[in-house]
């Protein structure tokens, strides 16, 4: 089963979960019907992260007011 998602590898999103922005880095799969991605967020001036969050939970930087 594909699924779609808007989410494009490399791109700049804000993760609603964290609060933060972080750069998608791969679709890992798909959990209940959610496409799941690998994230990463910097968290000091070296230092990243790498998280796996829902589509879901990412929202666009660009995003429209009141769109979600």
């Amino acid at each position: 089963m594909k699924v779609k998602s808007s989410i494009e590898r490399g791109a700049e999103y804000l993760c609603i979960k964290l609060g933060d922005v972080v750069t998608a880095i791969e679709l890992i799969g798909v959990v209940k019907g959610l496409p799941m991605w690998e994230v990463e967020r910097k968290i000091g001036e070296g230092c990243r992260k790498r998280l796996i969050v829902s589509a879901r939970s990412l929202m666009p930087l660009n995003a429209p007011q009141g769109a979600v």
